[in-house]
């Protein structure tokens, strides 16, 4: 039997290493890259409903026993949405400004409120706003943030579990990829969901990974690395999240990681990896989105699509090694380096 490395995601979290997701966060925003990996800041994420959605299925699906580590089942019939959900969100920001290491709000509950309102996108007047919310279930869901959000939990609702119950149920059945979710260990398969991998190295920087389900199949003696995606368009995932969300990054970090985790197992092949990509709607069936050897030859060299540039993981662990080593995030080195003068194209 193979074994893997497990560890809570607290704990994992905690590990002082780049992943695909800093390196992402870098490659769009060295801004956000420096105040979080660097000065430790508490940067508040723009989680979408799809994304949280996907951890949801994550966990309710290979994880059930962690589901109150990491969610909080709200007493709000519906999480408010929209403008509203988004006031509540700016209100909860301007809360915890103003809240001292002793839980002592310094601002009066109308000041926060006000703010909040400047800081979201309501059109119509504030005190028609604080009307909809006192009493409602947003404020309900305002105070349930406020206490569980200090905690790494994330609030849902009874709708968002019954979704997620309805898309593990189609995962499993459906004859796309119920063969990948179904599979468990045996004679044949040691299956490892959320496998850790620790201070792995690419180009001379070190890495951690968390592979949602990685299957070894001791009868063909591959290694087949499968991430989870749960995505609003399922069958544009290629333009609307491989490429917008730079998932290529995670798929080649992904293969080395696999690659050093394996390495002492050289009768066996580790695959290119797979996308297990479902519907956060659960309309359009799940589908498997095969990463192919080109596709990871451009996600290290970098590429264009459409007209536009995609860095790669080789220019951009380059890039972030020198930031490091120069303790420089506000100008590139290319930008330094030209003097401040840059090239429109």
């Amino acid at each position: 039997m193979i074994q893997g490395t497990t560890k809570t995601e607290e704990l994992y979290r905690a590990v002082m290493l780049d992943s695909s997701s800093s390196l992402k966060d870098f490659s769009m925003d060295r801004k956000k890259y420096h105040r979080k990996h660097i000065l430790n800041e508490d940067v508040k994420e723009k989680d979408s409903v799809a994304a949280n959605l996907g951890r949801l299925v994550e966990t309710m699906l290979w994880e059930p026993e962690l589901f109150d580590d990491k969610f909080f089942m709200s007493t709000v019939a519906y999480i408010p949405t929209g403008l509203m959900l988004e006031f509540v969100e700016r209100l909860y920001e301007v809360t915890l400004d103003s809240t001292d290491e002793s839980g002592n709000i310094s601002r009066s509950f109308t000041e926060l409120a006000e703010e909040a309102y400047t800081l979201s996108s309501f059109k119509i007047k504030f005190e028609q706003v604080l009307k909809k919310f006192i009493g409602s279930d947003a404020e309900l869901y305002y105070n349930e943030i406020r206490q569980v959000r200090s905690k790494n939990l994330t609030v849902v609702d009874t709708q968002q579990v019954a979704t997620a119950e309805r898309i593990i149920e189609t995962l499993k059945t459906d004859p796309n990829v119920k063969h990948v979710v179904n599979c468990v260990t045996s004679q044949r398969y040691d299956v490892k969901d959320q496998m850790q991998v620790e201070d792995y190295a690419v180009d001379g920087h070190q890495f951690k990974s968390m592979m949602d389900r990685v299957i070894v199949d001791h009868e063909e003696m591959t290694i087949q690395v499968y991430d989870l995606k749960c995505t609003w368009n399922v069958e544009n995932f290629y333009e609307e999240y491989y490429l917008y969300r730079r998932a290529y990054i995670q798929a080649y970090l992904y293969m080395r990681a696999a690659e050093w985790m394996f390495r002492e197992h050289v009768d066996y092949t580790v695959l290119e990896p797979i996308f297990l990509v479902c519907d956060s709607a659960n309309y359009f069936r799940p589908l498997l989105y095969e990463v192919s050897s080109a596709n990871l030859y451009d996600a290290y060299n970098g590429f264009e699509h459409k007209g536009r540039k995609y860095p790669g993981v080789k220019d951009l662990i380059e890039d972030l090694k020198w930031a490091h080593e120069n303790n420089i995030w506000n100008i590139s080195k290319e930008n330094l380096n030209n003097n401040g003068t840059a090239i429109l194209r």
